[in-house]
């Protein structure tokens, strides 16, 4: 199918505004209407695909970006996996450590975590995240697409002076932040899938609220930004939703439905 729009959107607090993987019957019911109007519609979220996996199928999403760009599937064919080396998770362990911090392993069919401690609960708990897998050697039985570091954003520069130039971070959560292997961003997912498309002359489009979507929208054509975004993506976008209905707002602003 040839399509002349693609429409990224990310989940929690975007598509997703509970942070639940839950969509509203008003946007199931438009997104059923993209493939006949040539308008593909891509997730490009920090999640994993077990985690998102029922949600695709339901929404018959064949096309995603998850991991923040450590996964990209292009039409029902992966297109690219990265993984985290092994030297760097044994560095961030060793930091981590010493600062008391839990580390998350993640990689596309589940998680483990190196301890539980109030912070990584309290994430846990807004991610919808029951599972608690404690293993703190996860990452030497699995290839792992990228961490987490739960701590306050005051203590993230600890990690970002030692590991700027090995690793990307980024903070989706008030008390979590993602590292990724370097060359990894959502960006990186975009520029990916559309090569895969040999996609040109197509208008893109990306909804997002966190400073995980900042690349994102230094990527596409038009970047909206829901009422609640971070105010660095605002800065960035191209429309600033109003209401709580972001996404459907956006859509109406640049008549899309």
């Amino acid at each position: 199918m040839n399509y002349n729009k693609i429409f990224f959107f990310d989940l929690d607090g975007t598509l997703c505004p509970n942070n639940d993987l839950k969509v509203s019957v008003e946007m199931i019911e438009l997104l059923k209407t993209f493939p006949e109007r040539g308008i593909l519609p891509v997730i490009a979220s920090g999640r994993s695909f077990y985690e998102t996996k029922p949600l695709l199928e339901m929404l018959a999403i064949d096309s995603y970006i998850l991991s923040n760009g450590c996964y990209v599937v292009c039409q029902g064919t992966v297109v690219k996996e990265s993984f985290i080396s092994n030297v760097i998770i044994q560095k961030v362990l060793s930091l981590a450590r010493k600062n008391n911090h839990d580390v998350g392993f993640f990689h596309q069919n589940g998680y483990a975590f190196t301890g539980i401690s109030t912070a990584t609960s309290e994430h846990l708990s807004s991610m919808n995240l029951s599972k608690n897998i404690i293993d703190p050697n996860y990452y030497r039985k699995h290839k792992i697409n990228f961490l987490n570091i739960y701590l306050p954003k005051k203590e993230e520069t600890i990690y970002q002076n030692i590991f700027a130039k090995q690793a990307n971070f980024f903070r989706y959560a008030p008390m979590a932040i993602d590292v990724l292997p370097s060359d990894v961003s959502k960006s990186q997912g975009i520029t990916i899938l559309l090569s895969a498309m040999n996609g040109k002359n197509i208008s893109t489009y990306a909804f997002g609220d966190q400073n995980n979507d900042l690349s994102m929208f230094s990527k596409v054509d038009y970047g909206i930004a829901m009422k609640q975004a971070t105010r660095e993506l605002k800065q960035k976008a191209s429309y600033v939703a109003q209401t709580d209905f972001g996404v459907v707002e956006g859509l109406k602003y640049y008549h899309l439905v």
